[in-house]
């Protein structure tokens, strides 16, 4: 609200300091993030007879090593992320699962993978989330040739029985934090740089695919925004 109602239009002369980082440095620059659910179904079934259903479990599992592979192709690391200091390039990971509750002597009717693409700021989610989505849709077309299956009586498809799997993946579009490139070769930035030295001996500017909201909103309206703070980045989220 603020920015869009020039409130802080006097900052656009010079610097905009935004203490919401870690370690007492210059923070270069943040990573952007968008969540995501890749959910597979299957048909619930006695284990005793894999043969005759679609295990969800090992669909979804086989499914999102063929997507992360393939976004891994697609957005390797950029020369861009080295000048920055960035200590990972940008990655899409799993980080829950959970599947249709029932007995062990069971296979469940759909399970979920969850999860986090984490872009550096020389991506655009406008680019990755289409490809995303496009790899689910080839998985689904091809009906999973590209995948491997686990063992003589695992399948994705049980034709004299109707039954085909399925993958899905929800991205909302809507919920997401772009990541941000702090000007380097601005003033401000200098002037950050040299206030630090000056009172600790040395500067060590980093940049971590971490994601901080409204920063490239800021920038994106014209302001040199810098950013630094004083957490301990070896306690985030522990």
């Amino acid at each position: 609200g603020l920015v869009k109602h020039g409130k802080l239009d006097m900052l656009k002369s010079g610097a905009c300091l935004w203490i919401d980082a870690s370690d007492s440095e210059p923070c270069l620059g943040t990573g952007g993030v968008i969540s995501f659910h890749l959910k597979a179904y299957g048909k619930r079934f006695h284990s005793g007879f894999p043969h005759k259903t679609v295990n969800p479990i090992e669909l979804a599992s086989e499914a999102m090593k063929y997507v992360q592979d393939r976004f891994y192709q697609d957005f390797p690391g950029r020369p861009e992320e080295k000048e920055y200091n960035f200590e990972t390039s940008s990655t899409m990971k799993p980080t829950q699962i959970k599947c249709a509750s029932g007995g062990l002597n069971q296979i469940p009717s759909h399970a979920t993978i969850s999860g986090d693409i984490r872009l550096t700021p020389f991506y655009s989610f406008k680019e990755v989330v289409p490809k995303v989505r496009g790899y689910v849709n080839e998985l689904n077309e091809t009906m999973f040739s590209a995948l491997p299956t686990r063992g003589p009586h695992s399948k994705y498809e049980v034709p004299e029985l109707g039954l085909a799997g399925k993958v899905e993946i929800d991205i909302d579009d809507n919920d997401v934090c772009e990541g941000i490139a702090c000007r380097v070769r601005s003033k401000s930035y200098q002037v950050l740089c040299h206030s630090i030295t000056s009172v600790r001996g040395f500067v060590n500017p980093y940049s971590v695919t971490g994601a901080l909201p409204l920063v490239r909103d800021i920038q994106d309206a014209g302001f040199d925004l810098q950013i630094t703070g004083f957490g301990l980045s070896n306690s985030y989220h522990a």
